[in-house]
């Protein structure tokens, strides 16, 4: 792992959320590889000469178009200390699309809400450049795979051709000869819920303070133009008659933790 790229601003100033979140499908296009970006300038880069002298890398980086709003994103592994190998070629790649703009970094720590919090911010974010970054490979695979799979999400190769979405069979096969390999337990079978009607619901928590005071909070993507707007289900959510209502600035959230 390297030291943080000086480019990279954890903390920066953004017009979210002046716009609306996007709800509907989010087009990943693939970014072609860089002729520049090979094993020889990754050694460069990162001090690393064990790093094999590849001339082509294949980097998950891509033009997002959600909505009107079109950006750059980028996926690698990294962590608050910095990224992998590949990982800063991500960057380098990135920064060759969008020069002397910011690159937003989101660190996905945890593997179960891994793919949320990436749809998320892919359909909320309003910046030019932002690469999520993933402690390991479970997390990063928790958070990547989906996009293969998810109905939200089209794949465009370089090529600008349409890939197939895969389907929830192929899925179940892949993460049966993961577990197999990892020597883990098979994942179970996922069934419809036939007759229940869904909803996108916030998160919950249940906070004790350090005096022994119990609070319920809500976080859920429902803020516009920084004006207090209070979901008409909030009192069933949280429980109480008295709701406190905290606003962050960015999508990439506070203290570099992630939020939505």
């Amino acid at each position: 792992m390297q030291s943080i790229d000086p480019r990279i601003k954890y903390q920066s100033q953004s017009d979210w959320p002046h716009a609306e979140s996007y709800l509907g499908i989010v087009d990943l296009h693939m970014l072609p590889p860089a002729e520049t970006i090979n094993g020889a300038r990754i050694r460069e880069l990162t001090g690393d000469k064990t790093f094999p002298d590849v001339e082509e890398l294949i980097l998950w980086a891509f033009r997002a178009v959600a909505g009107g709003r079109q950006f750059h994103v980028g996926f690698c592994i990294g962590n608050e200390e910095g990224f992998s190998p590949i990982g800063i070629g991500v960057i380098e790649r990135l920064m060759m699309e969008s020069p002397e703009k910011e690159l937003h970094v989101v660190r996905v720590s945890h593997e179960d809400i891994a793919w949320d919090i990436v749809l998320r911010q892919l359909r909320s974010f309003t910046g030019k450049v932002i690469l999520f970054a993933f402690p390991d490979s479970d997390v990063y695979d928790a958070g990547t795979s989906e996009i293969y799979y998810s109905c939200y999400i089209r794949n465009f190769g370089p090529d600008g051709k349409q890939f197939a979405r895969g389907t929830s069979e192929q899925r179940r096969k892949i993460r049966l000869q993961k577990a197999e390999i990892l020597n883990r337990p098979p994942p179970p079978t996922l069934y419809a819920a036939a007759g229940v009607e869904q909803e996108d619901s916030p998160w919950i928590f249940r906070v004790v303070t350090p005096t022994g005071k119990a609070v319920r909070a809500a976080v859920w993507n429902g803020r516009r133009n920084y004006e207090h707007t209070c979901h008409d289900d909030i009192l069933r959510w949280v429980g109480g008659d008295k709701i406190a209502i905290v606003q962050v600035h960015s999508p990439v959230g506070v203290n570099l933790r992630s939020s939505v």
